[in-house]
C-alpha cells in the first residue's frame, strides 16, 4: 500500500488532463439510452415492444363494491424503450368508454413527454373504482347494473393503437 501512495496514483488534479479531479466519480462516461432507444428502433417498434395488461380482482361485483383492478406494462427487450406520449399522462383507464368514468372528463394540456422503460422492466399500477359515474362537478350516478368494459391505453404518439389492453367485469343486480 505504500507504494501507492508515494507514486502518486492515487494524486488529483485540476490541471492535468491525464489525473482525475474531484468531480470524477469514477464510473466512466454516460450513456443516454433513450438516445439509444430512439436510434436504434423506429417509433413502431418500440409500440411492440411494450405490452399492457389490465385485470380485476374479480369477474363479479356486488353493487358499491369497488372495483380493484391492477394495470402492468411490461417491456419484452432486454434493452431500454423509450415511448412518446401525447400528454403528460402517460396512460389513462376508462369504463365503457368514459375516462377516468366521467362524462366531465378534463382532458390534460396537450404537451408531449416520455415513458420510459429499462430493459425487461415491469411497471403495475393498482386503481379502484367506487362503481359511480361523474356526471357533473359535484354529481356523481351509480353504475348501471350488468356487464362493463375497463380499457386501459398508453397515450403513445405513435403505436397507440397496439398498447391497449381490456377486460370485462359485471355488476349484480
Amino acid at each position: 500500500m505504500r507504494r501507492i501512495y508515494e507514486s502518486e496514483a492515487l494524486r488529483r488534479d485540476d490541471d492535468d488532463p491525464f489525473s482525475p479531479n474531484e468531480s470524477d466519480d469514477g464510473r466512466g462516461s454516460h450513456v443516454n439510452w433513450t438516445n439509444v432507444s430512439h436510434a436504434l428502433f423506429p417509433s413502431s417498434l418500440r409500440a411492440r415492444a411494450i405490452a399492457v395488461d389490465v385485470e380485476t380482482n374479480k369477474q363479479r361485483y356486488a353493487p358499491d363494491e369497488p372495483v380493484q383492478f391492477r394495470v402492468t406494462f411490461q417491456n419484452r427487450l432486454p434493452m431500454p424503450v423509450s415511448l412518446v406520449t401525447e400528454t403528460p399522462m402517460r396512460w389513462t383507464w376508462s369504463i365503457d368508454g368514459l375516462c377516468e368514468a366521467s362524462e366531465v372528463y378534463d382532458a390534460p394540456d396537450p404537451e408531449r413527454t416520455r415513458f420510459d422503460f429499462h430493459r425487461s422492466e415491469r411497471k403495475r399500477f393498482h386503481r379502484s373504482w367506487p362503481q359511480r359515474i361523474r356526471e357533473g362537478d359535484h354529481e356523481w350516478r351509480a353504475a348501471a347494473p350488468g356487464e362493463h368494459t375497463l380499457s386501459v391505453a398508453i397515450g403513445a404518439v405513435d403505436g397507440a393503437d397496439r398498447l391497449t389492453a381490456e377486460t370485462t367485469f359485471s355488476i349484480e343486480r
